[in-house]
């Protein structure tokens, strides 16, 4: 399973084709996503405990954080299969929506890098670049899984998903921050009120 986050992380399109392929991998994704989930998780723990939090609203954070991630997860293959996999498929695109899990959760190892977020003054750049990071993977994890030919496909496939799982992916933010405590309540409202807009 390591060598695999290492080839996906590096966009070795050759993993890509071995996990798409590997039917028992699945489970090996959902713990790469869970993992990446708890590195974020533990970079912002982190920075709560050092700033006084209460230890019980951590392992509640860590519980609740983990079962969301693997929400957001599944919520973004769901909109890529049938962005990539139903609207802008080609003629060569065989896809399910099993093998563009695992492949996508496969591209998340970057995020790991957020495990350092805690770090002062420079700890925000980590997330920032694991995400950018993450995004490069998936969009070669999306040409592997879909067959294309070219990367501008997979990137135009990435960003009309980025945008059409916007509103369910806020939808989900704000149930979790309403459960789970998040940022403050000002920032909640005004992700609702964006939602609204859009809407």
């Amino acid at each position: 399973m390591i060598q695999r986050m290492i080839g996906a992380a590096f966009f070795n399109r050759q993993t890509y084709e071995e996990i798409e392929a590997d039917q028992g991998a699945l489970g090996q994704a959902i713990a790469v996503v869970l993992l990446v989930t708890l590195c974020g998780i533990i970079g912002g723990a982190i920075g709560g405990l050092l700033q006084g939090s209460a230890i019980l609203g951590l392992i509640l954070g860590i519980v609740g954080g983990l079962v969301f991630g693997i929400v957001r997860w599944a919520l973004w293959v769901t909109v890529m299969y049938m962005v990539g996999g139903k609207m802008l498929r080609t003629s060569d695109t065989e896809t399910s929506w099993t093998e563009l899990g695992r492949v996508m959760g496969f591209a998340y190892t970057p995020g790991i890098l957020s495990v350092l977020a805690f770090i002062p003054v420079i700890g925000a750049l980590f997330p920032f670049i694991g995400f950018c990071w993450t995004l490069a993977a998936v969009t070669v994890a999306v040409r592997q899984a879909m067959d294309f030919e070219s990367t501008g496909r997979a990137i135009v496939v990435v960003l009309i998903s980025a945008v059409v799982g916007f509103i369910p992916w806020i939808i989900v933010k704000i149930i979790e921050w309403s459960i789970l405590g998040g940022p403050e309540a000002q920032e909640v409202e005004s992700a609702a009120r964006t939602l609204m807009a859009v809407i």
